[in-house]
Parts: C-alpha cells; sequence; structure tokens
C-alpha cells in the first residue's frame, strides 16, 4: 500500500469494535478487519496516501467523525436509511455493511449528511434536552389524571396552586409521588428555559427567527439549529423537505399524486412547528388569511401543517438575507411581489 495515492475506508461503527474495508481508487479490496473502535482513528491515520472514509450514523459518532477530521481525512457520514435505499443486500452482516459503504464512497453514491460544528451540536442537544423533560412533564400530568380517573375523583384544575394542595389532601402515595416528580421535573423545564432564553440572546440566527410571530426562544433555537447553515439547501422547498413538512409524491407513468408529509427529519421539531402555528394564526393576520384560504379547501389540520411549512419557509428567507420577520415583509411578496418566498 506504500505507493496508494488515495484510498477508500469502509467502517460499519460499533460501540465497541467495528468492521473495515479498505479500497483502491480503481476498486481493488486491500484490507479488511476488525479493529477496536477506540483505536480506528490512529489505525486510518496510518494508512497511506489520502484517505476518504464513510461511516454510518450512530449515537456517538461525533467524536469518532472530530477525531478523522482532526487526522486530516476526508469523513462522510450517512444516514442508515439512506444507505438501504441505495444498496439493499440479501446477506447483512459487517462485513458486507463496510464494504458497502467503501464501494459507495469510491463510486461517489455516498449519500452524506451534513455534520453540524460543535456549537450548533450543543445548542441543538440543549432543545432536544427540553423536548425530554417537556415530554416528562405531559406524561406526569397524563397520568395523574388518569389516577383520578380511574378512583372516580374529580378535582378542578388539579394543576394549579390550589388543585396541589387538593392532590396532596387526597393522601395516595401514587398521586403524591407523581406531583413530587412533577414538580421537580417543572423546575428542569423552567431551568432549561431560562438558559434556552440566554443561548438565543447570544445567537443571532435564534434572535431572528424569534421574530416570527407564535414562535418563541425554544422553538427559534431548535429550528435555526436544525437549519444550521442554510448555504446547503438551494432553496426554502429544500429546508421544509429536511425538516419534513413537504407532501409525498407517488408517480407512476402519467399518473402522480401528492401523500401525506414525509415526516422526515425531528418529529418534535415538526411538532413544536405545528403548535407555533396555532398561536402564529391567532398573532398574525397574514398567517391567519393564508391559513383560512387552505383550511376552506383542505381543513384545519391540513392548514396548521401548511402554515408551519411557512414558518420554515420564512425562516429560510430570514436566515438567508438577514432580516427580521417584520423586514422580510412576506405579506408584500407573496401576493406577486419579488423575489417569491416560496
Amino acid at each position: 500500500m506504500d505507493c496508494v495515492s488515495e484510498l477508500y475506508v469502509g467502517v460499519d461503527v460499533h460501540e465497541s469494535k467495528s468492521q473495515v474495508a479498505v479500497y483502491k481508487s480503481d476498486g481493488t479490496l486491500l484490507e479488511e478487519r476488525r479493529i477496536r473502535t477506540k483505536r480506528l482513528p490512529r489505525y486510518i491515520s496510518s494508512l497511506p496516501g489520502e484517505k476518504h472514509v464513510g461511516l454510518e450514523s450512530v449515537g456517538f459518532i461525533y467524536p469518532i467523525y472530530d477525531a478523522l477530521v482532526k487526522e486530516g481525512c476526508d469523513v462522510a457520514v450517512a444516514n442508515p436509511n439512506n444507505i438501504l435505499l441505495i444498496a439493499r443486500t440479501r446477506i447483512k452482516h459487517d462485513r458486507v455493511d463496510a464494504r458497502v459503504l467503501g464501494e459507495l464512497l469510491r463510486t461517489n453514491f455516498f449519500p452524506r449528511s451534513h455534520i453540524p460544528g460543535e456549537e450548533t451540536r450543543e445548542k441543538r442537544l440543549l432543545a432536544r434536552e427540553r423536548v425530554r423533560y417537556g415530554v416528562k412533564r405531559a406524561n406526569l400530568k397524563n397520568s395523574i389524571k388518569w389516577l383520578l380517573k380511574r378512583r372516580g375523583i374529580r378535582v378542578k384544575k388539579p394543576f394549579s396552586m390550589l388543585g396541589r394542595e387538593r392532590l396532596r389532601s387526597l393522601g395516595i402515595p401514587e398521586i403524591s409521588y407523581r406531583l413530587e416528580e412533577l414538580e421537580l421535573v417543572e423546575r428542569f423545564v423552567k431551568e432549561l428555559d431560562l438558559k434556552i432564553k440566554h443561548v438565543v440572546s447570544r445567537d443571532h440566527n435564534a434572535k431572528l427567527l424569534d421574530t416570527i410571530p407564535g414562535v418563541g426562544a425554544y422553538t427559534a433555537l431548535f429550528l435555526s439549529s436544525a437549519l444550521d447553515d442554510v448555504d446547503r439547501f438551494p432553496d426554502s422547498k429544500h429546508a421544509c423537505a429536511y425538516v419534513g413538512l413537504v407532501p409525498s409524491l407517488h408517480q407512476s407513468g402519467s399518473k402522480s399524486r401528492s401523500g401525506h408529509i414525509t415526516r422526515q427529519g425531528s418529529g418534535w421539531l415538526r411538532r413544536n412547528l405545528v403548535e407555533c402555528a396555532r398561536w402564529a394564526v391567532r398573532k398574525d393576520p397574514h398567517m391567519k388569511a393564508f391559513y383560512e384560504r387552505v383550511k376552506g379547501r383542505k381543513g384545519k389540520k391540513k392548514a396548521l401543517v401548511a402554515v408551519a411549512r411557512k414558518i420554515v419557509s420564512y425562516a429560510f428567507w430570514m436566515l438567508k438575507r438577514n432580516l427580521t420577520y417584520v423586514e422580510l415583509a412576506p405579506w408584500k411578496n407573496d401576493w406577486g411581489g419579488s423575489p417569491n418566498l416560496e
């Protein structure tokens, strides 16, 4: 391998050990081996020539990616679902997977995913942590309501100050435990909200998105960190597709029909955007007018999804042009002004 100028390395990553397949540019398989994952950067850096490395995304991919980039490798990461769409194999094991990754990389069919910088990753993690505790809070409230219903007990506004005193006075251990846990979770939510507001106050992109009616600091940070560098999207439609808010398309011959939204990307981000859409149609006359037009043709649910898609589209252009919502003035552009914001 001493005279090799370029190598293509497919790596099937696992927590303890990973499978590696090394190819020359002409397709010759030079080496296959199974090595400890922690030794992977050192091994690949020891290979001669320019190294192109292909990995499937896993939950702990960032430290491996950073270490390989630090070693001077060209590193490509792919969503496993996209790999399956391109190269589905009848036989599934680590050696085959590593070979597939190496071959896709060598032949330029590797479906690269965007890897955000370290700062953006931390913002994403903060937003997702807020999601987790928000879900825990909702689950605990639903659990308490169910325990009350099962016992035939009615408490008006159970989570108000007076309602909580009433819950404690019942002396039911299951409810008391959940109420204590709920209050702990609510404290974490408040702390996370304060931290998010602090981060948004120092994040220019998130501050821009925070000016959209119905969008708060939490969703502004969530959406701005998800879109990251908007220059990677050709237009706003691609940004909406990335978030999973565009209709799926079923086409055969001359016939084509649109289906449900694709639901790609973060489901919690989409859910947040739809909730923001509910508030946007109350606060913004332009959003409300658009919502009413779509509702008349397709119903309330699809109209809300359409408003959520509008929010992402506007967010794209706001970040692209460094404008607030008022400066973007979509109510002018949407009615034939130039340029079109769709």
